[in-house]
């Protein structure tokens, strides 16, 4: 699995797709098998362990703790990427500009999510602890922690797969895209009124 994991993250981090380019990839993707893996292995224990009508609560405890640290290894990535491509000059910039503008809405939704999301699973995490139990409120909560883990998941492959923009595409989208427009002006490409780059007129 891990060899799989880091092979994965190696096909996306290519120059091709600067969007992708970053070690944030990797974040999600082990951030995602851990909460998401938590997930799964968490609602078929517990419901084992149930149906046996044995105690649940080492199993959501540590699950619950899995989930937490893949959603925060997770968060990490995005905050870093987010700097990084905020900064860059590249295509990566360029659809970093465009999730947050044409797709704001959609990003802020699954960031606020995802950070709402660690909170309430740390907190079941401590009540748990705390009242070394699992309650049928804090089986409501690891329902929602659960439900909520899907959207933010399914927002961001979505959010993944629709910025990335590659320096390979022909016509690719190079407004904002600071050093491709001082390559035109360079080269002469931004006197052709097509490319959508203003040449310097003094």
């Amino acid at each position: 699995s891990l060899a799989g994991l880091y092979y994965m993250v190696k096909c996306y981090r290519i120059k091709a797709r600067p969007f992708w380019n970053h070690w944030q990839v990797a974040t999600a993707f082990g951030g995602s098998a851990l909460s998401l893996g938590a997930l799964v292995v968490g609602g078929v224990a517990m419901a084992t362990l149930a149906y046996a009508g044995a105690s649940v609560l080492n199993v959501a405890t540590v699950c619950t703790a899995v989930l937490c640290l893949g959603m925060l290894i997770e968060g990490i990535g995005h905050t870093a990427h987010s700097r990084a491509m905020g900064a860059a000059e590249h295509e990566g910039g360029a659809s970093y500009y465009i999730q947050t503008t044409t797709f704001g809405k959609t990003y802020v939704l699954r960031n606020t999510l995802l950070g709402l999301n660690l909170l309430l699973a740390f907190g079941l995490v401590i009540s748990m602890l705390a009242f070394n139990g699992v309650s049928i409120y804090a089986l409501l909560g690891l329902a929602l922690v659960g439900a909520t883990l899907i959207a933010t998941s399914v927002m961001g492959r979505a959010l993944f797969y629709v910025l990335v923009i590659p320096t390979t595409m022909p016509g690719a989208f190079f407004w904002k895209n600071k050093g491709f427009e001082e390559h035109a002006r360079d080269i002469g490409l931004a006197n052709m009124p097509q490319v959508g780059v203003a040449p310097l007129r003094h």
